[in-house]
């Protein structure tokens, strides 16, 4: 049995020729109707607080579409076309319906999101501006603690837990005028990038629903993609952002290494853990990064640095940019349409005036090789969760992806775990030396689209190539859709930079977005409410 699924293999090969035309089109009606917001057939999602009460969401009587964007929302609320209130009301709609197809959440706080609205419209009314987010809906990965509101990390043995404090980014995300509409699916313990879980059931790609949203941050994936909220909270170790932005044809960055706090979210791995937000668009991310980020003396491996503006330069564009494409890297072991797409998207930026050039990163093919850096995770996996599993009886209260995971922790040894652990700063220098070569490196987020979910370990594990190294060395990386393959599936770019130069991804990520239409694609599995 490998890591990342037991179940049958399924290839996922696609055919040379264009992408699917309805793929590409912006689609909506797909979403049933006459559902109850959080009715019994939610499969798997639980609804804190308990049933809607008389004053649950509905559909007003307005006819406009949601809104497209935070800033779309945020002009709206402000000149009186609706309120936070009912927007929050329509995308709670939204997720009644679609919750059975996607299974995106584990818990939805429907009750709470309401009279949470209620009160940032009252501030509104009375001069009380909170900035950006101020009553924009949003989700959370469910391994950030939310207080009086179950945080599950995905797992049956957690499945009664609640937290009695937020976690550090729940909290700044609140004071910043977010409405929190529940907490999303996830690979049990973030272990994988499936979006498999074996409790609460699978997620599903709203782009198809057999195949895999990635994660393990996946139903805050595909709840994005599918336009249930405007953005989301995700948590990256190996690739648990970029992933399910990639196969969702979103936009997810995982930031530098402490620059976000992870306190009160449950590790994966210490070394390598990040927390960052997923959206629709390169500003909806700037705009969610900059409530998340900031040094919080509560986390031991929060980065001290002055508060940056990271929508600021957004407009910046790319003219004189040198863009790195790594040398036997960056298209190695990727599928032909990957290549394709990314290939088109480099040219995209030499056409917006950046320099393509080619760079050597010889340690990605010796001691930054995937393999090796997972076997760092697994040990770090063991040392969080091994003791508590093996002192727990009925072993069945986790899943077969994370038993296997623990066992092959414990094989790896502390001499090597503690061998790559004094190597990591010259890793981590050595490396950074390409900057100065370059402002920035490409590659695909992912090697493939997304697989179908019954879809081996191997297929899975492939992705990591792109995702561990940069992981392990601390540096930013930002994944924006730049095509589809001839099913129809999205593509994802990978721009990764030195460490804390967000704010120059995020502007290279909405240059290339300004020049293309891949953003503004919505999946065939796309809410048709109106608010």
């Amino acid at each position: 049995m490998n890591d990342e699924q037991a179940r049958p293999t399924a290839s996922t090969e696609a055919a040379p020729h264009p992408p699917s035309p309805r793929r590409r089109l912006i689609l909506a009606g797909m979403a049933g109707t006459g559902a109850t917001l959080l009715a019994p057939h939610l499969s798997g999602c639980a609804v804190a607080g308990g049933a809607t009460g008389t004053d649950g969401p509905r559909a007003t009587a307005g006819q406009d579409d949601l809104p497209g964007s935070i800033a779309e929302a945020g002009r709206a609320m402000r000149s009186g076309v609706y309120s936070s209130e009912e927007l929050t009301r329509a995308y709670l709609l939204a997720v009644s319906q679609l919750q059975p197809k996607l299974n995106a959440f584990i818990t939805v706080t429907g009750d709470q999101a309401i009279e949470h609205a209620r009160r940032l419209d009252s501030e509104l009314r009375a001069g009380k501006d909170r900035g950006p987010l101020h009553g924009i809906p949003i989700v959370h990965k469910d391994l950030y603690d939310t207080q009086g509101v179950r945080t599950t990390v995905g797992s049956e043995f957690f499945k009664d837990r609640v937290p009695r404090s937020d976690a550090t980014v729940v909290r700044r995300m609140a004071d910043a005028g977010v409405v929190s509409l529940g907490k999303t699916h996830m690979n049990e313990f973030a272990a994988g990038t499936s979006g498999t879980n074996a409790f609460f059931g699978d997620a599903h790609n709203p782009w198809d629903l057999a195949r895999s949203p990635g994660g393990s941050s996946s139903g805050t994936g595909a709840a994005i993609a599918a336009g249930l909220c405007l953005g989301g909270t995700g948590s990256d170790t190996g690739g648990s952002i970029r992933v399910p932005a990639s196969w969702n044809g979103i936009t997810g960055i995982r930031p530098s290494f402490g620059r976000v706090s992870l306190a009160g979210v449950y590790p994966r791995a210490y070394s390598l853990d990040c927390a960052g937000p997923l959206a629709r668009s390169v500003a909806d991310v700037a705009v969610l990064l900059q409530a998340m980020a900031g040094h919080d003396p509560s986390y031991k491996d929060s980065v001290k640095g002055p508060r940056e503006d990271f929508a600021r330069g957004l407009q910046g564009g790319v003219r004189g940019l040198r863009i790195g494409i790594i040398d036997n890297y960056t298209y190695r072991d990727v599928d032909a349409d990957v290549s394709q797409a990314v290939e088109a998207a480099t040219r995209t930026l030499e056409k917006l005036g950046a320099k393509v050039v080619q760079v050597r990163i010889p340690m990605l093919a010796g001691p930054l090789e995937y393999s090796s850096l997972f076997n760092i995770l697994l040990y770090e996996f063991n040392q969080i969760l091994g003791k508590e599993y093996r002192a727990t009886a009925d072993k069945k209260l986790f899943g077969p992806i994370v038993q296997g995971n623990l066992a092959k922790g414990d094989q790896v040894s502390r001499e090597f775990y503690e061998k790559s652990l004094r190597e990591r700063a010259q890793q981590k220098a050595g490396f950074r030396e390409v900057f100065r070569q370059v402002d920035a490196l490409i590659t695909p987020t992912m090697p493939t689209v997304a697989p179908v979910l019954s879809a081996s370990g191997d297929t899975y594990d492939r992705g990591r190539q792109f995702a561990l190294p940069f992981s392990w060395v601390g540096v930013p990386s930002i994944s924006v859709p730049c095509g589809f393959d001839a099913k129809g599936l999205p593509i994802g770019m990978q721009i990764v930079g030195d460490e804390m130069q967000e704010a120059l991804l995020l502007r290279i990520a909405a240059a290339y977005e300004g020049a293309t239409p891949y953003h503004r694609m919505h999946p065939p599995v796309f809410t048709d409410v109106k608010v």
